[in-house]
């Protein structure tokens, strides 16, 4: 019998054990890369245009303008409590086309002046210069499920001008802005275009429905607006969206050109006889 001596090393040993592994992830970038590729092809695909083209104010017909005019007309009204209108309707004010309701004489008339002029001590003319007017154009009326696309910004430095004298010192009389403005190519053009896709390869959508609100930097709130006003109801404080929160706009994709319009078309706005009147939406 043979005597059999066995030596062990200090170092550790492995034991390689042949156990086949199936990874989940295996070919994981390729996918990515792949998914990545789709992407980019799907926003390049040359057959959707995304080229965005302005739409004018179309043109109407008036006595004074027998060639058509195209400015486009908004007028906006702020509730007056203290002016009483209607002492028997629950809303007995009235509306009026003037910021006087919201702002001091002074506010107004020192946010007109250089800012080396005004009186920003005294008075606080920061406030009606960061004011504005929103204008929303949505695809649907019904808030649940419509989206907003576009949106129009009227400043509070555009505008025409009223005179008065109320609240300012010694009663002189000045001019400051009204919410009453004329949009057209020349003066105060801001507002008069809507800038829309060009073709309708992408979104086919031709008519849009407008809300506006006031966004008042006094208060730091939005004020919502009606297209008429409350008091023209047996119960003021019940109001149907479609008939009185919007205006529909049409776009003719073939001239470039938009027109505003009731809910049912019956009744063309925008003009200078037809304006589109706002009114400040009272809640109960």
């Amino acid at each position: 019998m043979n005597r059999k001596k066995i030596l062990f090393s200090e170092r550790d040993k492995e034991i390689v054990i042949p156990i086949e592994m199936t990874w989940d992830f295996y070919g994981q970038q390729d996918s990515v890369n792949e998914y990545e590729q789709t992407i980019i092809e799907e926003i390049l695909n040359s057959d959707q245009d995304f080229e965005v083209t302005r739409f004018e104010h179309n043109q109407y017909l008036d006595d004074l303008n027998p060639n058509g005019k195209t400015d486009i007309n908004y007028e906006f009204n702020f509730y007056n409590p203290s002016v009483i209108n209607n002492p028997n309707s629950l809303l007995s004010g009235t509306w009026q086309n003037s910021y006087l309701p919201k702002f001091k004489v002074n506010e107004i008339y020192f946010a007109g002046l250089p800012s080396s002029l005004n009186n920003a001590s005294t008075y606080n003319p920061l406030a009606f210069k960061k004011s504005f007017w929103k204008l929303d154009l949505y695809d649907y009326v019904n808030p649940l499920i419509q989206k907003n696309y576009i949106t129009i910004i009227l400043p509070t430095h555009q505008g025409l001008i009223q005179t008065t004298t109320t609240g300012f010192n010694n009663q002189i009389p000045v001019e400051i802005k009204k919410p009453k403005y004329l949009l057209d190519y020349l003066g105060d053009k801001e507002g008069f275009f809507i800038y829309w896709l060009k073709k309708r390869d992408y979104l086919n959508i031709n008519q849009f429905f407008m809300s506006a609100k006031f966004f008042d930097a006094k208060v730091g709130q939005f004020i919502r607006m009606t297209n008429r006003p409350q008091n023209s109801l047996t119960n003021p404080y019940i109001l149907n969206g479609d008939d009185y929160f919007y205006y529909k706009v049409i776009l003719n994709y073939t001239t470039q050109k938009y027109e505003v319009w009731n809910s049912n078309q019956t009744l063309r706005f925008g003009t200078n006889i037809n304006p589109i009147v706002w009114y400040e939406y009272v809640n109960p």
